[in-house]
């Protein structure tokens, strides 16, 4: 008959319970002799302690006022008051770095006569307006932390006239704890609750707590106390020789036999083993677990028999893209090396096309990765239904897609290019929540029957002929050509590169040319526009050769940041003109980076003697919008203006004025251009006229007739830009009037 078995948490239970017994009887007894010590001193050393608190307590709240009334006495305090035009920067920079503050003051804010703060800060932890009647110092507990308001009022020396007020919000318990205590220890001070209103310093004691410091006659029991632990090693030492070589031989048998079976597992691999038949061991787990072995030991013979039809599939499946089903750029490279070695000698045409999403991580940002995966779900879906049956799509990556077309001529190639392309045009995209028009780019690149190319190069052709797709002035479909790969050589060259990439990270040959932006009504240049460059043996590397390779290594912040730099040290050499200013172009990720205010500070002191500009394309703020809305606001304080740059060329350039912080909207050149067509004339009338009635300033890009300046002059636009008045320059003219250029009278 089968035993059962005794299970190791009873075994386990019966020594530590009798252990235990042992252990708690010995304790007993010395604690009921150190308590009856105990009991003698306790009351005396609570009174003690009671009054070490309180002192350090009423000492801490006038170290507080007193630095309050020194920082409400001191003479930059006055000057803000008198004049608070740059508190913001002496609040940043000058007034936690003083004599009269501490590390125990968190915040300190001023206010005027009537209560207000000078400026509000996004960063301080004072209101925006105080009472008169809560002059003093109340104490408040937020969050099991107890911290001080002072109020103290600020009064000219001279004419005792009131000022305004200085608040400083300061810790408390750094204060309390740093006091000398001989009863309580200030490591163990705390608050009994978590958030409270305003408390005097009595109700506050009431929630402050400790304990006390180890009593002087713990010394007297020490040579008791440490022999009666000595009696207890001893005792414990003696039980622990007994018990454990018992428990050891208990334990160890079970587990031998265990061990021994395991190694049967090992030797007889495809033997069935019976986990009924096979005799019990004696703990209940370890049976447990002999008995799991040879389950799990049978079902490992029966899932080998099935992993090679397992296998066979997962082969499938690694064919297969996950999310939109199509084949995998492994497949792609199989499929390549399928065709090479079918068609042999046998010279076919051969076109590779790319599909290439317009704008996708903007999309994707914007409306959340799962509008993202929906649209390149429906993209897939459109290309096949396009595609003959021979013909099969690929997703090489992202937003990329392929199809190879074997044996077509050019214009086939062409015509089902157009088709796929025109299928995405005309797909309601507003069913997946996306409100801007999807556009693709197609590039087309042909093997001739002449040469042997290899799927690298066509890959690399077609890439070329997407980035033209891309470019304005060019079809949404190109097909790759000698032509264009002329054109390339420069954006695509190991030369160009390494010279952006070095003035990127080390300002090398970085220049900035300057574009004036004219006042239309007075001929004035009022600011001008920094257009990036860079210099490499006496050539000029042009934008377009530029922001492709940045882009393309997300180096956008690095470019900023080395620009920014720039026009402060073109600013400090007074390369702009006094009283004018400059307007600088950021990019997406600086517009929504956590550091930009920081890096934008060196500019704060120029702020007063020039008009400093943030231009913003449509492209940086569909994109986070909320961040990019947080950061200019902030902008906005500093003293920056804020421009929409490129209006009407992108998304949704009507929706950015409601909800951004935005000073001049810039027409983009394809508006301007709108004038030399009657019939649009009207669009540009009733867009000006909206945009101005809301309060924005406008600017006319593109401008390069004198009759295109007086017509849109009249249409209300308040600035121009263009050849018209000047090229972009490395060095600003001394002479900036442009009234005898708008046919003004002196």
């Amino acid at each position: 008959m089968r035993f059962r078995p005794i299970p190791l948490s009873l075994f386990t239970t019966f020594f530590v319970a009798v252990f235990l017994l042992l252990l708690f009887g010995l304790g007993r007894l010395t604690y009921l002799e150190i308590e009856k010590l105990n009991e003698r001193f306790r009351n005396a050393n609570q009174q003690l302690g009671d009054q070490e608190v309180a002192s350090a307590l009423t000492e801490s709240l006038n170290i507080i006022d007193q630095k309050a009334v020194q920082l409400a006495s001191w003479e930059e305090v006055i000057q803000q008051l008198l004049q608070p035009t740059y508190y913001t920067y002496w609040y940043r920079h000058r007034a936690k770095q003083n004599r009269f503050t501490s590390d125990y003051i968190l915040d300190l804010a001023l206010y005027d006569a009537e209560g207000n703060v000078l400026a509000s800060i996004d960063t301080s932890l004072l209101p925006d307006h105080i009472q008169s009647d809560q002059l003093g110092l109340t104490i408040k507990i937020s969050e099991y932390q107890p911290f001080v308001t002072v109020i103290k009022p600020v009064v000219n020396r001279q004419t005792n006239q009131l000022l305004g007020y200085i608040s400083t919000l300061n810790q408390l318990m750094p204060i309390i704890e740093s006091h000398h205590f001989s009863n309580a220890d200030p490591a163990t001070l705390n608050i009994d609750i978590e958030q409270s209103g305003h408390l005097s310093s009595e109700q506050f004691k009431q929630h402050l707590h400790y304990r006390l410091i180890s009593m002087p006659y713990s010394q007297a029991i020490q040579s008791e106390l440490a022999d009666f632990l000595f009696r207890l090693a001893a005792i414990t030492a003696i039980l622990t020789l007994l018990i454990f070589p018992l428990a050891a031989w208990l334990v160890s048998r079970p587990i031998m036999a265990i061990t021994y079976h395991i190694n049967e597992l090992k030797q007889y691999p495809y033997k069935k083993f019976d986990p009924v038949k096979d005799a019990p061991l004696l703990i209940t787990e370890l049976d447990t677990i002999r008995q799991s072995l040879d389950s799990y030991h049978n079902q490992l013979n029966q899932v080998n028999t099935t992993l090679d039809e397992r296998n066979q599939q997962l082969q499938h499946l690694t064919q297969r893209d996950n999310l939109t089903g199509v084949l995998n750029r492994s497949a792609f490279d199989d499929y390549w090396n399928e065709i090479s070695q079918l068609t042999g000698s046998k010279k076919l045409q051969t076109f590779l096309m790319l599909f290439d999403i317009n704008h996708f991580k903007a999309l994707n940002d914007s409306y959340g990765h799962q509008a993202g995966d929906d649209v390149l779900i429906t993209i897939a879906q459109l290309i096949n239904s396009m595609l003959r049956g021979r013909e099969q799509l690929f997703r090489l990556g992202g937003d990329e897609f392929a199809t190879i077309l074997i044996g077509d001529n050019h214009r086939k190639a062409m015509q089902l290019a157009k088709q796929c392309h025109l299928a995405i045009s005309n797909y309601p995209f507003e069913k997946l929540g996306i409100l801007e028009p999807v556009r693709m780019s197609i590039g087309l690149a042909q093997s001739s029957t002449e040469d042997d190319s290899n799927l690298n190069t066509l890959l690399w052709q077609a890439d070329v002929a997407v980035h033209f797709a891309k470019r304005p002035g060019y079809s949404n479909i190109v097909s790759f050509s000698a032509e264009l790969a002329q054109h390339a050589q420069g954006l695509f060259s190991n030369r160009n590169q390494s010279v952006v990439f070095d003035a990127i990270d080390n300002g090398r040959g970085l220049v900035l040319f300057y574009q004036p932006i004219v006042n239309l009504e007075t001929g004035h240049a009022e600011y001008y526009e920094a257009l990036v460059r860079i210099s490499h043996e006496d050539q000029l590397i042009m934008p377009s050769h530029i922001f492709p390779l940045v882009e393309a290594r997300s180096l956008e912040l690095d470019l900023d940041r080395q620009v920014i730099r720039k026009i402060c040290a073109d600013l400090k050499a007074d390369k702009i003109p006094a009283g004018s200013g400059v307007s600088i172009n950021l990019s997406a990720p600086t517009i929504v980076d956590s550091d930009l205010t920081n890096w934008l500070e060196a500019l704060i002191p120029y702020t007063g003697q020039y008009k400093l500009l943030i231009e913003v394309t449509e492209t940086a703020l569909i994109t986070q919008l909320e961040t990019a809305r947080k950061n200019l606001n902030k902008l906005r304080s500093m003293g920056f203006h804020i421009a929409l740059d490129d209006f009407g060329s992108g998304y949704s350039s009507i929706r950015y004025l409601g909800t951004m912080p935005v000073d001049v909207v810039k027409f983009d050149i394809t508006l301007t251009r709108l004038l030399d067509e009657p019939e649009s004339n009207p669009i540009l009338d009733h867009l000006a006229q909206m945009i101005n009635e809301s309060g924005h300033l406008l600017v006319a890009e593109g401008i390069e007739t004198r009759s295109a300046a007086t017509q849109l002059r009249q249409l209300g636009f308040r600035y121009g830009q263009g050849y018209y008045f000047g090229k972009p320059k490395a060095q600003i003219p001394a002479k900036q009037d442009y009234k005898h250029a708008l046919n003004f009278s002196a």
